[in-house]
């Protein structure tokens, strides 16, 4: 069952990959890494890699669900990346 959930969310991550960011591509990282500093690693790069073409939605989404989606992983690392990608956000809607 766990996979066909997974399968699922990746199918749509492909679907919205194209538009920018997709919160079930990091969700993803989520329920197919058990390893919790794996999780926090990959979860770190996809902040970097995919982050700055989110919305503030969706890193709201990202921000409320990171106790569940990352469970261990989640840190100050992965949440001060989150503030500074808003912040960014922020700053650029007010030019």
């Amino acid at each position: 069952m766990r996979w066909l959930v997974l399968l699922l969310l990746l199918t749509l991550a492909g679907a919205t990959a194209l538009s920018g960011c997709s919160t079930s591509e990091f969700y993803a990282i989520a329920l197919s890494t058990h390893n919790p500093t794996e999780r926090h690693e990959k979860m770190a790069r996809w902040l970097q890699a995919v982050g700055g073409r989110c919305n503030e939605e969706q890193l709201v989404v990202i921000w409320n669900n990171l106790p569940n989606w990352a469970g261990t992983s989640d840190s100050v690392e992965l949440r001060r990346e989150i503030i500074a990608l808003y912040e960014k956000l922020a700053a650029r809607d007010k030019k």
